[in-house]
């Protein structure tokens, strides 16, 4: 009798969890970030700023904070492709001779260069070369374009919401936590206090870690990028910090970067630097990062270790979050068992 009380409220989560399961991910999402950023969302409405204008300011600072690097990149990529144009442009008006080392090839030199010299060679071949791999891939293009639309505007859909939902709960957040904390008492009456506390300290202190990492990983290969040589050294810094917010963000950047060197004949420079940026980014991420996101809720090394690592495996980037709070969880049980008589 004592757990009969349970199962209507358990089978009507379960009902709601179902209805929602879509949108779980923007819920969450905002939850976390309410969560994250409270501290200051209170030091603006206790400096007098209304509630309103706290939440509008808040919301703001998020958006410019993980939109304001995009517009940055779309812009140097547009100066990029713009040169990239004019290049092509006069290449298809000459024609592009065939480089030396082709006649080194073995066994398929002689076809290679043929076909080269009557397709790239000629002028106003590129043109045409273009337009026929154009008119082959068209199709598959058109159908990709719509997946990938549908997608887009699927994550646009989750982002509004998450971003609406934000600025309600900081508008209505202590009303939020004074019903979730009736329910959590009643529910959970021996377990819940302690959940309370870890929560937000597991949550903010994997957010300082992955920021302060970010940062710290943005600023080191920037100065790896400009002592390799790297165009544009420090936007491309910036970029890496922000992708290192995510799963293997850091490694695509350097990796990219090295392939670019790579393309520009500096292989010497881009040995180095990915050698460099997979020697750092293993020490960041299996010594540095635990121990940055474990000291605010003193879990052990290995506990955050696989806590992240298991949290990302099964559910992504929430995961980075949802695992450290389930390793401080099950170390807080522990530790109670061993301080009980």
């Amino acid at each position: 009798m004592r757990y009969s009380s349970y199962v209507l409220p358990l089978a009507f989560a379960i009902a709601l969890g179902f209805l929602l399961q879509h949108f779980i991910g923007s819920l969450a999402w905002a939850g976390l970030l309410a969560v994250i950023t409270w501290p200051l969302r209170d030091r603006l409405v206790a400096r007098g700023l209304p509630p309103v204008a706290s939440a509008s300011l808040l919301l703001l600072m998020l958006v410019i904070g993980f939109f304001g690097p995009s517009l940055l990149l779309i812009k140097a990529l547009g100066h990029e492709l713009a040169g990239v144009q004019r290049l092509l442009a006069r290449l298809n008006e000459v024609g592009v001779a065939a480089p030396l080392w082709l006649v080194e090839v073995p066994l398929v030199s002689e076809r290679v260069i043929a076909w080269w010299n009557e397709h790239l060679a000629v002028p106003g071949g590129l043109n045409a070369l273009i337009q026929t791999t154009l008119g082959d891939v068209l199709p598959h293009l058109s159908g990709a374009a719509r997946f990938w639309g549908s997608t887009i505007l699927a994550n646009a859909l989750y982002l509004f919401l998450t971003l609406l939902t934000l600025f309600i709960l900081y508008l209505h957040g202590p009303t939020v936590v004074r019903y979730v904390d009736g329910a959590g008492a009643r529910l959970l009456p021996e377990h819940y206090a302690n959940l309370r506390r870890i929560l937000p300290l597991s949550v903010r202190g994997t957010a300082l870690g992955l920021c302060s990492i970010a940062i710290l990983e943005g600023i080191v290969l920037g100065v790896a990028y400009a002592i390799a040589g790297a165009p544009a050294p420090a936007l491309l810094g910036v970029i890496t910090g922000y992708l290192a917010l995510i799963p293997g963000g850091a490694p695509l950047s350097f990796t990219l970067v090295s392939l670019l060197l790579l393309g520009q004949g500096h292989a010497g420079a881009a040995l180095g630097l990915f050698v460099w940026g997979a020697v750092e980014l293993f020490m960041v991420d299996k010594f540095i990062r635990p121990k940055l996101i474990g000291r605010r809720v003193n879990l052990p090394f290995l506990a955050v270790l696989f806590g992240l690592l298991g949290g990302v495996s099964t559910m992504g980037v929430i995961g980075l979050f949802v695992g450290p709070f389930m390793m401080a969880v099950l170390y807080g049980w522990l530790r109670a068992e061993q301080t009980r008589p």
